[in-house]
Formats: structure tokens, C-alpha cells, sequence
């Protein structure tokens, strides 16, 4: 704090000598503004430090103490206007998504004491009475009813978000998520609904699926999100196709159908699905053809290219 005093005397000093000393507003606002910035640019770094504990350190109650500290330290930087105004590139180890300058959500994850992923979230928005961060706690991953309920900040059910589709179902604007979370065994995608209540709070699961079978699972009611679940050695796309106006997602089956329903053996079968929205509902589409942009023009060369050098 001395030193900050220090130095901000000596930057009034310097904004008000050629003014005879004279209080000059411009100078004090640049003074602080000078200050400010340098606080946030250490503070980004400790975050982005703390950030890396949390997935590298080797003990779990150095990974545990990290997280509590970057969960501490984000929600109150972003609560200011610097910090919810930041990019935050330093910090490298969450996902954040942004709308505009209404709302933003940072997701990441921390191995447990069995390196068994646990994820965490806050949400933070722009509402009339000031900014509003909201902590989400990952606790529906476990129910298997998620997919047909509605959730709440402190019952969510937990994903790293790197895609949000904004959609009007109505005169309601929603956002639809696309979500990851991996397992030891089984590996998820998230298709799942954000909305943003005027208090500026979220809640997780809309009816906005008209599907009644998905991942060999009949559906008698509306889902409120659609969950992917594959094996952990494989790796399956679910991405946002801005040409087809569709959500593309590989087609997950088992190796033989007796195996229907074993998720830990279900992987890619270099298919393709796709949700299309029309008239307020995302519907399911099949086997569906989609340019990938990977077509590569072959052009023959003008002379051979394995000719011995002579």
C-alpha cells in the first residue's frame, strides 16, 4: 500500500507540475487508471498461475487449495467492470463464453484425489442493478433423470462449454450449449439450454427437443438437454455448422447391436446426425451429408517427382 501511495503522489506530481500544482482531474483519473491496470495485469497472472496448479500439480489438496483460491479470485474480478470487461487471455486452463455484454460463463476442471475430473463454473451478468456472478455446482452429472429436468446454478450438470447458439424459442431468447465432459470409462457430449432469468441468473434445461428416440433410448416425454455418451478411447465431434445452419454430431453406436445401451463400448461409426431448429424446436435429422470443408483439390504435378537424381 506504501508503495502504491508512493507512486501515485509521484504520478500526481508529474500530471500537476506544469500546472502550478493545480488540481487537474484528467491527470488524477490517468494516475489511478495507470495503477488500476497494473493491479489487473497481476492479478490475471495469479490467476492463470493458480489456474495451472489446478490441473498439474501432483497432490490433490495443492490442486484443491488452487481451485478454491482461482474460484475466489475470478468471481471477484469479474464482478468489477476491468474484469468483466477482460478477455482474461492470460488464463488458460477454463472455456469461457461470452453474448454481447450481457452475460459470460467460464467452465474448467479439476482431477480429484482419483484424477477423477470434477467441473466448475461461474456465470456472471450485466443487469440493470450492476454485474451478478452466479457459482455453479456440478451436482446432476450422476442423475439419470437430468436429461428431463430443469436445473439450477447449484444442481447443474457440469461441462466444459465451447460453443453457445443463440435461439428465440417465442419471444424468449435462449441459448443452446455445447458442452464436454470426460470420464474414465465413458466420455460426454451436452447439448444442453441456458436461460437468463431479468435478475440476471441462469438456469439449465428448456423443452426445446422434439426428438423421441436418441441414443437408442426411446424418449416418451420431452427432453430438457440430449447427452452423448461414449467410450474413452475415442474421440466424437458435436460442433455448430454456420453453412447448414445445424448442429453436427457423429453417430455413436455399439460394435455389434447386442451391445445397445453399453455406453462404455459405443464410439463413432463415421455417421452423422444433425439438430436443425424450425418453428421453436430442434429436430433430429439422420444420416445426414454435410460439406466438411476437408475436401483437398489433387493436382497432378507437371513431371514425375520420383525420378533418381542422376
Amino acid at each position: 500500500e506504501k508503495r502504491l501511495f508512493a507512486r501515485l503522489v509521484g504520478m500526481l506530481k508529474l500530471c500537476f507540475g506544469f500546472h502550478r500544482f493545480k488540481f487537474h482531474l484528467s491527470g488524477l483519473l490517468f494516475a489511478f487508471s495507470f495503477l488500476a491496470t497494473g493491479q489487473n495485469v497481476e492479478l490475471e497472472k495469479r490467476l492463470a498461475e493458480e489456474g495451472r496448479k489446478i490441473l498439474e500439480h501432483s497432490e490433490y489438496a495443492e490442486r484443491k487449495k488452487a481451485n478454491l483460491a482461482f474460484a475466489k479470485m475470478l468471481s471477484e474480478y469479474i464482478a468489477t467492470e476491468e474484469g468483466y470487461n477482460s478477455e482474461l487471455k492470460p488464463v488458460t486452463n477454463m472455456m469461457r463464453l461470452f453474448y454481447k455484454d450481457e452475460w459470460r460463463m467460464f467452465t474448467w476442471q479439476m482431477p480429484d484425489s482419483n484424477y477423477q475430473y470434477q467441473r466448475f463454473g461461474v456465470f456472471v451478468a450485466e443487469t440493470k442493478r450492476g454485474i451478478v456472478v452466479t457459482e455453479l455446482e456440478d451436482k446432476a452429472s450422476t442423475d439419470p433423470q437430468a436429461i428431463f429436468r430443469v436445473l439450477k446454478p447449484n444442481n447443474w450438470y457440469g461441462a466444459i462449454y465451447y460453443k453457445s447458439i443463440p435461439v428465440k424459442k417465442g419471444r424468449n431468447q435462449i441459448f443452446t450449449l455445447l458442452g464436454y465432459a470426460p470420464g474414465e470409462k465413458i466420455n460426454q457430449k451436452i447439448i444442453d439450454v441456458l436461460e437468463v432469468d431479468g435478475r440476471g441468473r441462469p438456469k439449465f434445461g428448456a423443452r426445446i427437443f422434439k426428438i423421441d428416440e436418441f441414443m437408442d433410448k426411446t424418449l416418451r416425454k420431452a427432453p430438457m438437454r440430449l447427452i452423448l455418451s461414449y467410450g474413452a478411447k475415442y474421440s466424437a465431434s458435436v460442433r455448430w455448422n454456420e453453412d447448414e445452419k445445424m448442429i453436427i454430431m457423429d453417430h455413436l453406436s455399439p460394435p455389434e447391436l447386442r451391445l445397445k445401451g453399453i455406453y462404455h463400448l459405443y464410439g463413432p461409426d463415421m455417421s452423422y446426425d444433425a439438430l436443425y431448429w424450425e418453428k421453436d424446436w430442434w429436430h433430429l435429422s439422420t444420416e445426414v451429408k454435410f460439406n466438411s470443408r476437408q475436401n483437398i483439390k489433387i493436382v497432378p504435378p507437371d513431371k514425375p517427382t520420383d525420378l533418381p537424381k542422376k
